[in-house]
């Protein structure tokens, strides 16, 4: 199943063939934790979290996850960890970027997602579309969540702007099965919509040690229906030409306070989702292990609208010539039902020594397949003057477009040795050392269909193609001086290709564009000083820079529907981050209390701008041509992000049963240069709240019965670079919220487990451009074996 990569993406796969073949039962799960150790507070210890690491980390466990998450799907179980947030707009949403203290959920590219070691950030680009593959891990098997924080230890791409995020699970040590049934439901009023959105989850997982092998086989599967995700909406009236008179619209503000008329609600996803996944494990010796993991997700969905508005006669009406309470308006947002059906398929293979001596290696090799991956949409709005009161119903006039990216895909490969040399009985020195290469593919083609709910292909109109390509090389020791002073220094070389970018665009004919190959080298240092001059205190100070290259979307993807155009730009420069942290750390015997100090300073960042009808393009020159506006990837030149986080968490505090855990950040982001466009130096940029606060209090009443409740709360943020979005409480803002959740799981017989809760009891009404989920209840039963 791995397809055709670069040569030396070839040879990696040919030396960790010559490795497995040491074995033909080398197979087995990554259990490596991306370094980041299990969290236990109940005492103080010099061997920290201070210590132990270049930067903050923090860890949210099994039990945890069990305790006080309603988690229905893998990233639901970062809700929680300080200064993180995954914009999952509803239960099962397929672009849930991952959001930090410096970065937003616009930015996918900038923090990076791990289960087991094994690569599931999407770095195809660099946007809400390009999210991790949560997907291919189900909540149910996750041991532990581990988060380093910041682009500062050199094992790590240039991607680790915001984090490091991995998954870990485990592998079984005799039989064991587990079942999870799960219901949930969400009471959602907005405009003219008022229903209730239930779905279901159902997983299933059994495993077993025989010898020296282990296997394990898990499946998940999630089945929901989402609150509608946009509105079709209209700001401005228009003159001329034969008019529906319609009743049912909505009126209310925009997100820069003008008036708008709201007239249906689209984006509504009927989604069900299948993940399998096999894992297989050998000791080839007491000392060398190899694993291999095959994971399958499996998508089938619908996207449907339904619109408020009707005719005279009672009929629906969608995309047309209007007018409603006296005003002129032309109808095109009822353009997004579609049928969408996907297959990816991801592999690993893993081969390791655990001596703990003076050396150990570890060679791992995943790829990342898209196998089948389309989407038949409407795009019957796209023609007003030819969209009636019928011509423009998706539902009977059903041309359309298929997007289907076959062959998108990207490959691993990674080869690590750790060095302990010994100074007496003293470990002074851990060195690791390693090569690193990653080949991204992008193969992107639109046709035209005359059906979109049957999604056969005719005329091609637009593709877009393209190669990535990072190779690194990299070093890092962690110098123990004495028992109380650590230093922690390396460095990472990284050289990067772009490669047969290629767009071809249907605009009265065939226009293609070829782009020239481009690559760039880049060196990052990182380092980090810790001190701990006794058990409850701890003190360190981090400093790295990090470069992120472009994604291959970025340059070379030509992104088109009927209200807007996103233009590829070939020329983008790479960014650079240069962070620093200062954290101190009190321990006592049953919790911890941290603050972090952040500084980051983004050069030439890659930001989506947006420019009106008119406006010249100005890396090539050309004029936006698409009333909505035209959206294009530029660098900006300097964007400086600072704050402070504090976290705490606490066992048994104030009664025995009681755990209490909370963060608070603070942030002030501004840009500070942008040559493309100077008016907006000194706003905020995009999607970076001022404050984010998250606690979480679970009670244990004895050993079968807990009781949770938490809180969430993000401040104002914005949607766009001009920060004219002053009315951020409506669809297309970036509102503030506040959620409060509540768990409670009765152990009732031996082996079940009964839970109930919800998410946003208090039913905050709350958008990131798209409106949040209101109200959730959840029921679950597990039996565990």
């Amino acid at each position: 199943m791995i397809k055709y990569i670069h040569l030396s993406v070839l040879n990696a796969l040919a030396l960790s063939t010559l490795a497995i073949s040491f074995s033909q039962a080398a197979l087995a799960e990554h259990n490596e934790n991306v370094e980041l150790d299990e969290i236990n507070v109940s005492a103080p210890a010099v061997d920290s979290r201070i210590i132990n690491h270049p930067a903050a980390v923090e860890t949210y466990t099994k039990q945890q996850i069990q305790d006080s998450i309603n988690a229905t799907t893998s990233q639901q179980t970062l809700k929680y960890l300080p200064s993180f947030q995954v914009r999952e707009r509803y239960i099962g949403d397929r672009n849930g970027p991952i959001a930090t203290r410096t970065t937003g959920t616009l930015s996918s590219a900038q923090t990076i997602l791990y289960a087991d070691g094994v690569l599931l950030s999407n770095f195809l680009g660099n946007s809400f579309g390009f999210a991790p593959r949560w997907g291919l891990v189900s909540p149910e098997e996750i041991e532990s969540v581990n988060i380093l924080y910041g682009p500062f230890s050199a094992l790590y791409p240039g991607n680790s702007f915001g984090g490091v995020v991995n998954l870990n699970t485990r592998m079984p040590t005799k039989f064991e099965a587990h079942a999870s049934v799960q219901a949930f439901a969400q009471d959602f009023e907005l405009y003219g919509t008022d229903k209730t959105y239930d779905g279901n989850h159902e997983t299933f997982s059994a495993g077993n040690k025989f010898n020296d092998l282990s296997v394990l086989f898990t499946a998940d599967r999630l089945e929901n229906t989402s609150q509608p995700l946009q509105f079709a909406n209209a700001v401005n009236t228009s003159a001329g030409g034969t008019r529906t008179t319609v009743t049912g619209a909505f009126l209310d503000k925009d997100p820069n306070g003008r008036d708008r008329v709201i007239f249906g609600a689209t984006g509504i996803d009927r989604t069900e989702q299948l993940n399998l996944k096999f894992k297989a494990a050998y000791d080839i010796t007491p000392t060398i292990k190899a694993a291999y993991t095959i994971g399958v997700w499996d998508l089938d969905s619908r996207n449907d609208v339904e619109s408020y508005i009707k005719d005279a006669a009672g009929n629906p009406v969608y995309n047309g010539r209007v007018t409603f309470n006296g005003q002129n308006y032309n109808i095109t947002g009822f353009n997004n039902p579609a049928e969408i059906e996907a297959l990816h398929i991801m592999q690993a293979i893993d081969l390791k020594s655990n001596t703990k001596g003076l050396f150990d290696w570890q060679l791992t090799l995943s790829d990342y397949d898209y196998q089948k991956d389309r989407n038949s949409a409407s795009n019957v709005g796209s023609n007003v003057a030819t969209s009636g009161a019928n011509g423009g119903n998706p539902y009977e006039n059903r041309i359309g477009r298929v997007t289907d990216l076959e062959g998108t895909g990207w490959t691993v490969f990674d080869a690590r040795g750790t060095l302990r040399p010994k100074d007496g009985n003293n470990d002074q020195h851990t060195i690791e050392f390693g090569y690193h290469i990653d080949d991204y593919n992008l193969r992107s083609k639109v046709n035209d269909t005359a059906d979109w709910t049957v999604g056969n292909k005719g005329i091609l109109n637009a593709s877009s193609s393209g190669n990535t390509t990072t190779q690194a090389v990299y070093f890092q020791d962690k110098w123990q001086l004495n028992p109380f002073w650590a230093l922690t220094f390396g460095a990472r070389q990284e050289y990067w290709q772009a490669t047969d970018g290629q767009n071809q665009i249907t605009a009265g004919g065939l226009l293609t564009n070829n782009y020239e190959d481009r690559s760039d080298n880049k060196f990052s240092p990182k380092l980090s000083l810790s001190f701990e001059s006794e058990p409850a205190w701890g003190f360190r100070a981090s400093a790295g820079q990090a470069f992120r290259f472009p994604t291959v979307s970025e340059l070379f993807q030509v992104l088109r529907n009927d209200t807007r155009f996103v233009q590829s730009n070939p020329d983008l420069k790479t960014e650079e981050v240069i962070s620093a942290e200062l954290t101190a750390e009190r321990r006592f015997a049953s919790g911890l209390v941290r603050a972090s100090f952040f500084h980051e300073s983004k050069y030439d960042a890659l930001v989506s701008q947006t420019l009106a009808l008119g406006s010249a393009i100005p890396y090539d020159s050309g004029i936006c041509e698409s009333a909505a506006g035209c959206g294009f990837i530029q660098n900006v030149g300097h964007v400086r992000t600072r704050g402070i986080e504090i976290s705490t968490e606490w066992q048994d505090v104030f009664i025995h049963g009681l755990d209490l855990l909370g963060s608070v950040t603070l942030t002030d982001a501004e840009i500070l240069r942008n040559e493309a466009n100077r008016a907006i130096e000194g706003n905020k940029p995009l999607r970076i709240p001022k404050s984010m606060m998250k606690a979480v209090a679970t009670y244990h009443q004895g050993n079968n019965l807990t009781y949770s409740i938490a809180a969430r709360y993000s401040g104002r943020q914005y949607n766009s670079l001009d920060n004219s979005d002053s009315n951020p409480d409506t669809f297309g803002g970036a509102s503030k919220f506040f959620f409060v959740d509540v768990k409670a799981n009765y152990k009732f017989a031996d082996k079940f487990t009964a839970s109930v809760g919800v998410d946003n009891i208090n039913n905050d009404k709350a958008y990131i451009f798209h409106p949040y989920p209101q109200r959730t209840g959840y029921l679950q039963l597990k039996y565990d074996y």
